[in-house]
């Protein structure tokens, strides 16, 4: 199985543990993963996201840790794919990751707009979490009526108050309402996965293992959890 990851080019725009548990719950089960990104090549994230950044938010992530001490795994951050050049038929799943980027250069966005609709026709799992599920507005027609999640406005409002207008240009939450999905959150901070048909999304990064766990479950067809 082979997934790809979608990440925003924008400086400093990325979330890095929506890239990172993701990619840890996939390659520790055999599943290949190839990064993508508008303008291809080095992306970068946030520093509240860096474990080791100047006032980070995730002093404790051990799994970005892990991840930006293997030189040859953070390297792949910096030589990704251009979206143009992708050739989406070689892969079984697309990842948007988020963070405060992806509402500047995944929606709307030509290119994306084609990689989504290549899955969504073949019914093959689009997935996207946090800031990264403003990307399904580039297929609005396919994700009306259905359910998902992303970030909240109400976080949105609470970000551009903290560091200024315009710091979030467009809304998740906005965009998808506006397409006529039916959005749902778990509350500030709180993890919520959706999982509707094989489309899933996740609410925010504190959501980011286990949306990464499901998505494996969706890869693989198979869940672990038995219920009685």
């Amino acid at each position: 199985m082979k997934v790809l990851f979608v990440i925003t080019s924008y400086e400093n725009g990325a979330w890095l543990s929506e890239i990172t548990h993701p990619y840890w719950h996939l390659t520790e089960r055999d599943v290949e993963v190839d990064f993508a990104s508008p303008k291809g090549g080095k992306i970068g994230w946030s520093p509240y996201s860096d474990p080791y950044g100047q006032g980070t938010t995730e002093p404790n992530d051990l799994v970005s840790k892990g991840f930006l001490s293997d030189p040859k795994l953070k390297a792949r951050l910096e030589t990704t794919l251009a979206l143009s050049d992708v050739d989406a038929g070689q892969y079984d799943a697309v990842h948007v990751a988020g963070g405060q980027g992806a509402t500047f250069d995944l929606y709307p966005n030509e290119d994306l707009a084609k990689l989504l609709e290549h899955f969504w026709k073949r019914e093959k799992i689009v997935a996207a979490i946090c800031h990264g599920a403003i990307a399904l507005g580039n297929i609005a027609e396919r994700i009306r009526e259905r359910h998902v999640t992303g970030y909240p406005a109400a976080g949105d409002r609470e970000l551009e108050r903290m560091f200024g207008e315009g710091f979030i240009p467009r809304y998740p939450q906005n965009v998808l309402e506006e397409t006529g999905a039916r959005y749902r959150e778990a509350g500030t901070d709180a993890p919520c996965v959706v999982i509707d048909g094989k489309l899933l999304t996740g609410q925010n990064q504190q959501s980011a293992s286990e949306y990464g766990i499901v998505l494996y479950h969706l890869l693989s067809g198979h869940s672990p959890v038995a219920s009685v």
